[in-house]
């Protein structure tokens, strides 16, 4: 159980949001300088957007599992898996956007909500649950590629030229401004909203309100698995091709998604939670884009990457008067 943090439920003032939006702009206004002007420039700025398409929905996957207490370590996996499905409903099954984008969700859904049914049944802390998960959907999407490039075609699944456009502007960026959308009311303006953030600060309060701890998490696993869907679909149509990983390979893809949504509690007294994530998503991306202008070497980059995701955690728990497991 989180301890309700202090004074989080008085309003901040307007001037709290300015001056962190003054202290962004100058940040960023500083990695300018020192990038020699390349990160602000237009057509970087549109690629660091493009980005944080997939970030900002994995981000919101974990804002509502992670609010609910659950620690899935196998999303990015599924999201891995469903990818390659979806595009082979797209292409293959020519079911184009509507295979692409309703097979990537329907697939992450199933297989979050499997994922959510089997931790209920066996007990199994989550983040061990998701581990030896993410291992089974990893094989699985392995033995699947294998498949394809084995089979006439030889070769993994890919878009090619076709159902790209969802990973391009504007089109990524419609898709994630109706994400945001759907994410803020079900969050805040629901009762599944309510009660999956008052499972995850108390469940047996929450059982005394009357809210069905079984009901909410479920609720909460399809809703994760939609946004696990749109990230899914996001990715490999940006990608046009998404090669499965092996031995725990997929927790990588996690971690600035985690990052993002550690930032996001951290900034949650100054905007809404889900419309910290996506500003968070950004930042991340940023910081990543910037050691690529940099020219850092991979190995330092993924340093910085870890360092980011333990400041994150810093951060978001910086108020908390205490924490009970």
């Amino acid at each position: 159980m989180t301890v309700k943090k202090r004074g989080a439920d008085r309003k901040n003032p307007m001037w709290t949001t300015i001056i962190a939006v003054v202290i962004f702009a100058a940040i960023y206004v500083c990695l300018n300088f020192m990038t020699h002007g390349d990160f602000l420039k237009g057509s970087n700025i549109v690629h660091l957007l493009s980005n944080s398409v997939k970030t900002s929905f994995m981000a919101l996957v974990f804002c509502f599992l992670i609010t609910m207490g659950v620690m899935d370590l196998s999303v990015g996996a599924i999201i891995i898996l469903a990818s390659n499905l979806a595009g082979e409903l797209a292409v293959n099954y020519h079911m184009g956007y509507v295979g692409l984008v309703g097979g990537a969700i329907v697939i992450s859904v199933a297989l979050i909500m499997l994922n959510m049914s089997l931790m209920m049944l066996t007990k199994i802390p989550p983040w061990i649950f998701g581990l030896g998960m993410s291992m089974v959907y990893e094989a699985i999407a392995t033995v699947y590629n294998q498949a394809k490039i084995a089979g006439p075609d030889h070769q993994s699944v890919s878009l090619g030229e076709s159902f790209r456009g969802l990973g391009s502007p504007p089109y990524n960026f419609i898709v994630l401004g109706i994400g945001l959308i759907i994410a803020y009311i079900l969050y805040n303006r629901t009762s599944v909203g309510f009660g999956i953030r008052a499972v995850g600060s108390n469940k047996a309060i929450a059982k005394l309100m009357g809210i069905s701890i079984t009901k909410t998490t479920i609720f909460a696993g399809l809703i994760a698995g939609c946004f696990a869907g749109a990230a899914a679909a996001v990715d490999m149509s940006y990608a046009g091709r998404v090669t499965p990983v092996a031995g725990l390979s997929s927790i990588a893809t996690i971690f600035t998604p985690l990052a993002a949504f550690l930032l996001s509690q951290a900034f949650e007294k100054i905007f809404n939670i889900t419309i910290a994530v996506i500003i968070s998503a950004f930042i991340i991306t940023s910081i990543s884009n910037v050691l690529v202008l940099l020219g850092v070497p991979s190995e330092y980059s993924s340093a910085v990457y870890g360092g980011c995701v333990l400041i994150c955690g810093v951060l978001s728990q910086r108020k908390q008067e205490g924490v009970v497991k």
